[in-house]
């Protein structure tokens, strides 16, 4: 049994149950003459919104005193169909950023301004799962809210879904897209080739690379395992893509202050080795 807490709107309120957790419900008319402490009609309820973090749950109550339900549930909507579409967790608190995100994106496009994403063509390149995501994400907000946002809101919902897969704490998307960018740069330096952003091994080293910097800029410690043998036969196989990670080693050490162990050496030597074949 649900019992009213808190009036968000005429379409989402606060409950509680017997044992007082509290959850966001949202159906047509579910807070209209709402009044706390009665029994919660749940034949109403469409949707409920269940976030394990108090501050998370209060910053979604306080969104939808002024955001309207609908965007909350198209949020959701992204959300679930990223986590189909990327093999990676999305955080639950991410709804939150994203609605509010896709709320004002429509309203800013009512009002006829457009806001130009610099970073789109990265986005493109370094998070092609995120940027799907976003592109399905615009048809969507295109479609339900009458509005006509550009790809440039594609990339800018992409970070977001970026963001809601990393657990950087006070790094950003934007130090790991430098980073990734910059070790891109010494891999097309080093051989004097255009990389083919659309070859598969080239998304594979991407994806390889996202998380690697990640890890790199969060601090997290990478568990060495024994990959001698290995990595030996890679670098006799591959000399010039052991030059190219020697490179990145080098220039790691020197501007971050990182160690690259033998099994990160190992894998950036054989994605790097088959980018390079492929780009030929």
């Amino acid at each position: 049994m649900l019992f009213y807490k808190k009036r968000l709107n005429n379409n989402a309120v606060v409950v509680a149950d017997e044992n007082g957790n509290e959850q966001i419900l949202t159906g047509k008319g579910l807070g209209f003459n709402a009044k706390i402490g009665a029994v919660v009609d749940e034949s109403k309820i469409e949707k409920i919104f269940t976030l394990k973090n108090d501050t998370d749950n209060q910053q979604l109550q306080e969104l939808l005193k002024t955001v309207p339900v609908e965007y909350l549930e198209l949020a959701e909507e992204i959300i679930n169909y990223a986590r189909i579409y990327i093999d990676n967790k999305i955080n639950a608190s991410a709804i939150i950023a994203l609605c509010d995100h896709i709320y004002m994106a429509a309203e800013r496009k009512k009002q006829g301004i457009d806001v130009k994403n610099l970073m789109l063509w990265d986005i493109k390149k370094f998070y092609r799962d995120e940027y799907g995501v976003g592109v399905y994400a615009v048809e969507l907000i295109n479609r339900r809210f009458q509005v006509e946002l550009t790809e440039d809101e594609a990339g800018f919902i992409a970070l977001h879904i970026v963001n809601a897969q990393l657990d950087l704490h006070a790094k950003s998307v934007n130090e790991i897209t430098q980073l990734m960018q910059e070790i891109e740069t010494i891999v097309r330096l080093t051989f004097s080739l255009s990389l083919d952003v659309n070859s598969v091994y080239y998304y594979r080293f991407i994806t390889h690379l996202k998380f690697f910097t990640e890890r790199l800029l969060s601090g997290k410690t990478y568990e060495n395992q024994d990959v001698a043998g290995m990595l030996e036969l890679v670098q006799s196989k591959y000399p010039q893509a052991n030059k190219c990670v020697e490179k990145i080693a080098q220039f790691l050490r020197k501007k971050y202050g990182y160690t690259l162990s033998d099994e990160e050496v190992l894998y950036l030597s054989i994605h790097i080795s088959r980018i390079a074949q492929i780009s030929k």
